[in-house]
């Protein structure tokens, strides 16, 4: 049975594993997608992820959703704290 992995940058969440997290589809809503597009920013990763376009596979895990679940309130993914740790201009401030 096929499970999901977190698609956020830096983030090995596994619903496997993780059985308590909650593991989220791009909504199909265009403005609630840019939004999630725009936190979940994969620009900073180099290679095949710098042009991200998620599919129905693609899923982010309730980690990244303040109170740790998306809601009715709760719409957009805010949380990532590896967020630059890979970019380069990160790298240059070590």
């Amino acid at each position: 049975m096929p499970g999901f992995t977190c698609c956020v940058p830096g983030c090995y969440n596994n619903s496997h594993r993780d059985k308590a997290l909650h593991f989220y589809t791009f909504p199909k809503d265009e403005e609630l997608r840019r939004l999630w597009l725009k936190n979940v920013s994969r620009a900073g990763v180099s290679g095949c992820f710098s042009t991200f376009q998620p599919t129905t596979g693609h899923r982010v895990c309730s980690e990244h959703f303040q109170g740790g679940r998306k809601s009715y309130l709760v719409r957009v993914p805010t949380i990532f704290p590896l967020r630059g740790v890979n970019e380069p201009e990160a790298r240059g401030k070590l």
